[in-house]
């Protein structure tokens, strides 16, 4: 229950530990009021330490009474960057319903005598949260009759909705329960926040795809239910406008080492933040410079080129060499060397000739990693398939499939599985039929194996049909008119001469 008034009551979240002094004076508590600046979010823990104190003259009386009530307070420190705790709970342990809410402090009415473990948390306004545990014991009262308690049959069902559930960073989304027979909630937003509430509200910082679980219980019978689902919430980083022309025109654009276009070139999904920007074009030298994108203003770039050297007739061969690099899905991060370098498709210049950690990086999918063997003047290429994280049920394995050109339907065992290039998820170890088709090419049917754990790979190239048009039947036809009119011609001269 809420604090009764009968103990005074004073909200503790902004008084540190070491102005609690406990006088041990019937239960009397003299508060000393530090004053200590508030400071913004910045999200970089849970609070520092957190207090557990009882008051007396509760469940601690002598002759022991039953029932009792006690009261608590647990106050806790700011986080090591300065974020004040905002939101308290702490569970009775006797199964009745968690106390959640804004005050440090809690009274609670007992029944029955006991070993109580007690689990109380502060958290941030960030849901990241300091968990202590105590425990309380409550003698009986001399001649108890004990009071055996019962619960109810419980089965609580787990559920969840969220709106918005895709947005631009910083994204605050409100989630619902729906789930049934439960009275405490443990939700984990995927971020590393968490939080015990019915329906809390989640701010997302950083661009992503985030999972999103709700465990719902029954305090009574400790019954519990999860709901979780993958990929729930996915931020994206904003994004602005940037026109960008040169003189003169038709020079390649490159944004953060990625081919965005030909000048002049208007974009709409540049991030914002600081990039580079790179135009080339023969016969004049590279233009490179760095730029900020603010979500709210449109940016404009006009670059005029420089006209470079002659082009000798015999360039000099490159001692760098480059990497080409596309993946299935597309738009993976591709850090080379521990550098971020663009989005895939990309291709990465100026690499020098030797081995090279590659790593592809994208929300909701494992990372991919490979070391890549880099010639001078060369371009080595790279196709990466991704596979979902947790898309493969334990013991299940899954195939990428490509094909040139992409589209085609793709088959597994008669059902239908998407269109290439696609990654299919979850089959079953063994063989299995893949079929692939595509209108205007002949349809290719394989025996593919599938391993458990392990992304199989199939690439596929699809041979035209080539059907005869009216004009093709025509002049056919045609043709065989004249060689027959050819052979009764010649038939006729040898019966003339005869």
């Amino acid at each position: 229950m809420p604090w009764d008034g009968s103990i005074p009551m004073v909200n503790l979240r902004r008084i540190p530990e070491h102005c609690l002094i406990s006088t041990g004076c019937a239960g009397i508590l003299i508060l000393m009021w530090c004053m200590m600046p508030a400071a913004a979010a910045v999200c970089d823990g849970p609070p520092n330490s957190q207090s557990f104190i009882l008051f007396t003259g509760g469940c601690d009386r002598t002759p022991q009474v039953l029932p009792c009530t006690q009261g608590f307070i647990f106050p806790a420190l700011p986080s090591p960057g300065g974020d004040f705790p905002t939101q308290y709970y702490l569970d009775f342990g006797d199964g009745s319903p968690p106390y959640y809410g804004t005050v440090d402090g809690v009274t609670h009415t007992y029944r029955s005598p006991g070993q109580y473990s007690l689990n109380y948390m502060a958290g941030t306004q960030c849901d990241l949260w300091r968990q202590g545990t105590h425990v309380l014991n409550i003698p009986a009262p001399v001649n108890y009759t004990p009071v055996i308690a019962a619960c109810g049959p419980a089965h609580p069902l787990a559920g969840f909705s969220a709106t918005p559930s895709t947005g631009f960073a910083p994204l605050t989304v409100r989630f619902t329960s729906t789930s049934t027979g439960a009275d405490a909630w443990a939700w984990k937003f995927g971020d590393g926040g968490t939080s015990p509430t019915e329906n809390p509200s989640h701010t997302y910082i950083t661009p992503g795809t985030y999972p999103v679980s709700l465990a719902a219980r029954d305090s009574c019978t400790g019954s519990v239910n999860m709901e979780d689902n993958h990929g729930f919430v996915t931020v994206t980083a904003t994004a602005g406008t940037l026109a960008i022309s040169s003189t003169p025109s038709g020079a390649i654009v490159f944004i953060d080492n990625v081919i965005k276009g030909i000048t002049p070139v208007t974009l709409t999904d540049t991030t914002a933040g600081t990039h580079t920007l790179l135009l080339t074009r023969t016969g004049y030298e590279d233009y490179t410079r760095s730029f900020t994108i603010e979500p709210s203003t449109p940016a404009t770039i006009g670059a005029t080129l420089t006209r470079g050297p002659a082009v000798p007739t015999t360039p000099p061969s490159s001692p760098y060499g480059s990497i080409a690099v596309t993946s299935i899905p597309p738009g993976a991060t591709l850090i080379l060397d521990g550098r971020q370098r663009g989005a895939a498709p990309a291709i990465i210049p100026g690499v020098l000739p030797g081995n090279h950690d590659l790593t592809l990086s994208l929300g909701g999918y494992d990372d991919w990693n490979q070391v890549v063997s880099v010639g001078s003047g060369q371009t080595a290429a790279v196709n990466a398939v991704l596979v979902v994280t947790g898309g493969n049920p334990a013991g299940t394995g899954s195939l990428a499939v490509t094909s040139d050109p992409p589209g085609a339907e793709i088959y597994i065992d008669g059902g239908f599985k998407g269109v290439s290039p696609v990654t299919i998820s979850g089959l079953n170890p063994g063989t299995h039929i893949l079929s692939v088709t595509l209108q205007g090419y002949s349809n290719t049917s394989a025996n593919i194996t599938i391993t458990a754990g392990q992304t199989g790979r199939f690439p596929v190239v699809l041979g035209k049909v080539h059907t005869l048009s009216a004009i093709d039947i025509i002049l056919a036809a045609a043709a065989v008119l004249m060689i027959v009119l050819i052979a009764v011609v010649v038939m006729l001269r040898k019966e003339t001469k005869t």
